[in-house]
């Protein structure tokens, strides 16, 4: 009889769920957010309990025969996470339940159970290491006010900025007028009174403009853009350097991205990756982004093996 395993990707925004066997994937699907501190547990409930409606259906899978399931996501620190995770899920689906960071479910995309580096950027962004002892380290993942380079938020934010001290200079650029256009204001002083209110705008919505603004030439669209990956390959060299020291004698890490930005934003992603090989020319960097839920189904896996 086959095992059936679950893996979710549970996002401040969305959950991604997959079922699998022992083979393959056998359904997926994407639905509401099941994060703590971003739904009530009634909606993180329905939003669930609508997540796993769709996977059953697509599969014809009775989810009470699931032997694993994994959830990863931020916040496991939280007391709260673990058992909020639990208690949603234990009603619709058997078997034994992992939680873990997401962070961890995407390290174990690029390399299960084994040593790399992983650059992350979507709406934040976090650099995450880890050896060949299962010691994790980061560089980077300092929130929206502090950091968060190359994060959809980052690059809305960097963007407005450079743009109003470009018009300064005399260089305009479309973003302010796209911004205008974006915010249903009625001129750039309404700009500027949205972009300074508390609490502050979402800039990450401003990010798909920007890199409409950068393929069509504007120079400080691309120059947020490039800026953004170079930062984030720096944080990779240094998280590179920093798992060397404490794993001398293990073989070199590669290194692996992931989240939407460096999927879907090739400005920032060629940035990131000539960065790493301009200063890493030996290391290996995957060309493609890894998808966190093969991790999570890889953690789910290891769970029924134990």
């Amino acid at each position: 009889m086959s095992k059936y395993l679950l893996g979710f990707d549970a996002g401040g925004t969305k959950t991604t769920c997959a079922l699998a066997d022992e083979a393959r994937v056998l359904a997926r699907a994407t639905g509401g957010s099941i994060k703590p501190l971003r739904v009530s547990i009634e909606q993180a409930q329905k939003n669930l309990s609508a997540l796993l409606g769709e996977i059953s259906g697509r599969s014809g899978v009775d989810l009470h025969r699931v032997s694993a399931s994994c959830i990863g996501t931020a916040g496991v620190r939280l007391p709260q996470t673990d058992g909020w995770m639990r208690q949603i899920l234990s009603p619709w689906a058997g078997g034994e339940i992992v939680i873990c960071g997401d962070e961890a479910i995407a390290l174990d995309a690029a390399f299960p159970g084994h040593s790399g580096i992983l650059v992350m950027a979507g709406t934040g962004s976090n650099v995450i290491g880890r050896t060949s002892h299962g010691e994790m380290l980061n560089v980077g993942g300092w929130g929206p006010t502090l950091g968060d380079q190359a994060s959809g938020h980052w690059i809305g934010l960097q963007a407005l900025r450079h743009a109003c001290r470009a018009r300064d200079f005399g260089q305009p650029s479309p973003i302010l007028d796209r911004v205008i256009r974006h915010w249903s204001a009625d001129s750039l002083e309404q700009v500027v009174d949205i972009g300074n209110r508390t609490p502050p705008p979402d800039f990450s919505q401003l990010a798909p403009l920007v890199v409409q603004c950068a393929e069509e030439g504007d120079r400080v669209a691309l120059q947020v853009l490039e800026s953004g990956g170079r930062l984030l390959g720096e944080d990779a060299a240094e998280t590179f350097r920093h798992v060397r020291k404490l794993d001398p004698d293990a073989p070199l890490p590669s290194i692996a991205f992931t989240g939407s930005i460096l999927e879907k934003v090739a400005f920032v992603r060629e940035s990131l990756i000539e960065t790493i090989r301009r200063s890493l020319p030996q290391v290996h960097v995957v060309p493609e982004a890894v998808d966190p839920i093969h991790g999570a189904l890889w953690r789910a896996r290891q769970a029924i093996k134990d």
